[in-house]
């Protein structure tokens, strides 16, 4: 990932104005505050001034730099004055929807029709039981204890997570089904501790207890895992395309029978991909990429944050054309894209938002920085270009 000027990412100073840093984020920011007035300075401003809850591109910031110097000429704030000739050195680009929005002299040109309609997406799943029952997960429900039909208790759901009984012990594997349709995200804790998070229009099929010399479950769609460690039973995960085999690791599947390839990144451990009867190791910060069209296998070094901070609640485009932004938007948002031609969809664009952001400001971003014109009617969303 880029860093600015001032050796820090842009991503870092979000998290930790949102409350969301790691430790080691945590760290890294204490010490860039500690380097120079102008870095304590600058990050004071970013808390009071910017809206919390965007990082756009920062070739938007460029492009508004020079109507922005003319306008700070003709005010009188001087603080503001000293501040943003600063950030233009520095180019961050957390500060780029504050720019906008606060310089900006043209009003939204995004042509709605009933837009309220589209809300971001929540917690919500189904569970679909081995006796055919289902049980519909949400925040409205509360906690609920989820039994088979001779009343033994097999999971409870609270706090948005289905955790399975650690001690629950069959004589024959039972197979649950959780569907997390467009719009929802759920978390799972199967019955050996391992976690699960379940993004939009996924489903992963799993055993209520593992039994035998293996643990194995089957995703369609994309899924986080934190695999507990068990040397003696290793842990499978069969998407649409491949295999995935760990011992004990963290990593992320995304195989929607609908994309053009399937993705597997690793964050820690080790894990093997199996394809076409070949079995590749995967290192950390490694993604294997397999084509659908030509079903190749490559692996690729990456950073892992882009395909795992949606599970924190984060959106992450890093150089991304706009047909996958609208991939994972229509996801969790349930609507549908439509481009006016194939230039328009491959136009790109890097930033990160919270995945609660209203979705009408999402799409006057995406105009600014893609220079596009979006039309919304009920929850069809059209993209043409903006000349």
């Amino acid at each position: 990932m880029a860093k600015h000027k001032l050796n820090i990412e842009y991503i870092i100073l979000w998290r930790n104005i949102n409350g969301i840093a790691s430790e080691d984020e945590v760290v890294e920011l204490q010490k860039w505050l500690a380097d120079d007035e102008k870095h304590r300075l600058l990050y004071k401003h970013l808390k009071v001034n910017s809206d919390k809850d965007i990082i756009v591109s920062e070739e938007l910031i460029t492009k508004q730099w020079t109507r922005l110097q003319m306008r700070i000429e003709r005010k009188t704030l001087p603080q503001l004055k000293t501040w943003i000739s600063y950030a233009a050195s520095v180019a961050a680009v957390i500060m780029i929807a504050f720019l906008v929005y606060l310089f900006s002299t043209t009003e939204p040109k995004i042509t709605t029709t009933f837009a309220d309609n589209i809300q971001p997406g929540q917690s919500k799943a189904t569970l679909f039981l081995a006796n055919g029952d289902k049980v519909e997960l949400n925040n409205n429900k509360g906690k609920q204890v989820i039994r088979n039909k001779q009343g033994q208790i097999l999971a409870s759901d609270s706090l948005n997570t289905l955790n399975y009984q650690q001690t629950l012990t069959t004589e024959k594997i039972e197979y649950n089904t959780m569907f997390v349709e467009r719009g929802g995200v759920y978390e799972l804790v199967l019955s050996d501790g391992t976690k699960v998070w379940l993004n939009s229009e996924t489903k992963l099929r799993y055993p209520i207890a593992f039994i035998g010399d293996s643990r194995e479950v089957y995703l369609d769609g994309e899924a986080s895992f934190e695999v507990s460690k068990d040397k003696q039973k290793p842990f499978l995960v069969h998407s649409n395309l491949s295999t995935t085999k760990v011992y004990g690791t963290v990593f992320n599947v995304m195989s929607y029978a609908s994309d053009k390839e399937e993705q597997t990144t690793l964050v820690e451990g080790s894990i093997a991909v199996l394809h076409n009867g070949k079995e590749v190791m995967v290192q950390p910060g490694q993604q294997a990429r397999i084509n659908k069209s030509g079903k190749e296998l490559t692996l690729e070094e990456v950073d892992t944050d882009l395909y795992t901070d949606w599970k924190n609640g984060i959106f992450r485009f890093e150089d991304m054309p706009l047909g996958e932004v609208a991939l994972k938007l229509s996801r969790w948002y349930d609507v549908q894209f439509y481009f006016a031609n194939e230039e328009v969809n491959s136009r790109r664009i890097t930033g990160a938002m919270k995945r609660t952001t209203d979705f009408t400001f999402f799409m006057e971003l995406i105009e600014k920085s893609a220079e596009t014109e979006i039309t919304i009617n009920d929850k069809a969303v059209f993209i043409k270009a903006k000349h």
